[in-house]
């Protein structure tokens, strides 16, 4: 029996068959023991290739990279009282030969940027799904929590991402890359507002508000900021309104 909690959530797809998983682990045992651990270097193995314990196979193929996961094997399904306890992060899945997972260093970084790039190109000519699969690749290709310009092009990613993201109607998922990056820059205007803007769509209307009066109390001079705060009380109104109306036509019918 095997019981999974995600620390930190990955991105991009789960490994397929044959795939090489780049991750680091360490093991304890139910009295918090060390039993190992991957130290500095990260081990690899292949999906299929049966060189793990078929449970921590198991256990990669169903994460993503950069996910970091707290795994309980039991030794018994019956008795939850002996496990052994592994807290694992993929940090890399390579794909196929001759493609940027098998790239190396610097060559990584390069892509990613290259990729970026194109993505930003795409924007420009309003391929806003196109741009979008670039950004995702390149946010794939970096590895996490390593350096500083990994983490600011990271940041630049998401912020492309939230964007594509908002242009395609995925409003919840525009929130989330947004919310990550205001995690690390808290006074970004033009990510507050494009926030309030995908809460507005949700109707989420306190959480636009908030984003909306910090941005102005930022910058009291964008339009864009002040056009939205100045709009949000109609598109209350009009929401109310149809709840208003719905609510009678459930009490009184047509």
């Amino acid at each position: 029996m095997i019981d999974k909690q995600i620390i930190k959530e990955g991105i991009g797809d789960t490994p397929r068959l044959y795939d090489e998983v780049f991750f680091f682990f360490i093991a304890h045992n139910y009295q918090g023991e060390l039993l190992t651990c991957s130290q500095n270097t990260a081990t690899k193995t292949i999906i299929g290739r049966g060189w793990l314990q078929p449970n921590i196979e198991e256990i990669l193929s169903k994460m993503k990279q950069g996910e970091r996961s707290l795994i309980k094997i039991y030794h018994t399904p019956s008795n939850k009282e002996f496990y052994d306890q592994y807290e694992i992060e993929i940090i890399r899945i390579g794909r196929k030969l001759n493609n940027p997972w098998h790239l190396e260093g610097e060559e990584v970084y390069d892509k990613a940027l290259e990729l970026k790039g194109l993505g930003n190109a795409d924007i420009k000519q309003q391929k806003y799904l196109e741009a979008q699969n670039k950004y995702l690749e390149s946010l794939n290709l970096i590895k996490t929590e390593y350096c500083d310009r990994e983490q600011e092009l990271q940041g630049q990613l998401r912020s492309n991402l939230s964007l594509t993201y908002l242009k395609n109607k995925q409003f919840e998922q525009c929130i989330k890359q947004a919310t990550n990056v205001l995690q690390v820059q808290p006074e970004n205007v033009k990510l507050l507002h494009r926030r309030a803007v995908a809460s507005i769509q949700i109707d989420d209307f306190d959480s636009a508000k908030s984003d909306l009066k910090l941005a102005n109390q930022l910058d009291p001079q964008n339009e864009e900021v002040i056009k939205e705060l100045q709009s949000i009380g109609e598109k209350e109104k009009q929401i109310k309104k149809k709840q208003q109306e719905r609510a009678k036509k459930m009490l009184f019918g047509e």
